[in-house]
């Protein structure tokens, strides 16, 4: 990866941009970030635009056009490319514990389509450690498109997604959190790399508008490292009370029979996300939030609030 202050890229004029699998939670964020980078020229896959969706009537009331496609239908995907010139792919299917079979042959449909598109540039959510045959199934699923991607010829950068800090604002994990006890089955010493969902799209943007400098590279990319201790501390910070870090066994997801969610957890207790966060805030300045900053941003003390309020 190119070590740069930012400064000095000599910036492409961006075409219109085709976005794939922004319309979940996650991907909303993702569309933030671009307009936030003034990368506005926008156009949206859904599967059926309806503005009674809140994801679908904020992209739409931002200027995104959003434009009818089916990834599983390569006649439906083939319109949403025309007068396209860059692509970010965010997600081929829903996000969930365990991978849909789907992903990489959707992916195999939009890789087609993009080449006989000329798409001058694709950009990928991948996954951290998707290069170091995890064992993890969704994250070794994400590299299979990587390669999918890369075997049609597409100019591309795979920016591997750590954990995104999205995360704790789930049901399973914030109530406890704000009363006090965060659970979380790290050991309390072990760093953790997080990045938000909205840096997702700027640096997107960002490489999008550097494509001589980024085409061809993958980036880990987190925006803090913290320990579960560390974690705790920054949620006392902004609850204004003492928040615990209670590191649970992991051979509880065995008894829960979740298998899936206990092999991640090892993965990430024994191996883990190797971002280096230092080296990334200099390459992208400005565009990387800390995990405190996030808190304060998204307004986590605010008990009323839910994950779908981000």
């Amino acid at each position: 990866m190119p070590l740069d202050n930012g400064q000095n890229k000599q910036q492409a004029n961006v075409g219109k941009v085709l976005l794939i699998g922004v319309t979940g939670g996650t991907g909303t964020n993702v569309v933030k970030g671009f307009l936030e980078q003034g990368v506005n020229n926008l156009r949206a896959i859904t599967r059926k635009i309806d503005l009674s969706r809140p994801s679908l009537l904020k992209m739409s009331n931002a200027g995104v056009e959003l434009i009818e496609a089916n990834l599983d239908d390569e006649d439906s995907i083939s319109p949403a490319f025309a007068d396209i010139s860059a692509v970010y792919c965010h997600a081929t299917t829903a996000d969930a514990a365990k991978p849909d079979p789907r992903e990489v042959e959707r992916a195999k449909r939009v890789a087609q389509v993009a080449k006989q598109a000329n798409i001058k540039h694709f950009v990928y959510n991948s996954a951290g450690g998707a290069d170091r045959k995890s064992g993890i199934p969704h994250i070794d699923q994400k590299y299979k498109v990587e390669q999918v991607l890369k075997a049609a010829g597409l100019p591309t950068t795979m920016l591997r997604a750590c954990l995104f800090m999205e995360e704790f604002w789930k049901q399973y994990t914030r109530p406890s959190i704000l009363k006090g006890v965060f659970p979380f089955s790290i050991q309390p010493d072990k760093p953790i790399h997080l990045v938000t969902t909205k840096d997702m799209g700027r640096v997107a943007a960002y490489v999008i508008k550097n494509p001589s400098e980024y085409i061809g590279q993958e980036i880990e990319l987190a925006g803090d490292v913290l320990t579960p201790q560390q974690m705790a501390a920054e949620f006392s910070k902004v609850q204004g009370m003492t928040v615990v870090h209670k590191e649970v066994a992991p051979w509880i997801f065995l008894l829960l029979l979740r298998k899936d969610l206990f092999d991640l957890i090892q993965w990430y207790r024994h191996k883990g996300y190797q971002a280096d966060v230092e080296r990334l805030r200099a390459e992208f300045p400005g565009l990387l939030t800390t995990f405190g900053e996030f808190l304060e941003e998204t307004n986590w003390a605010n008990s009323e609030l839910t994950y779908e309020s981000l």
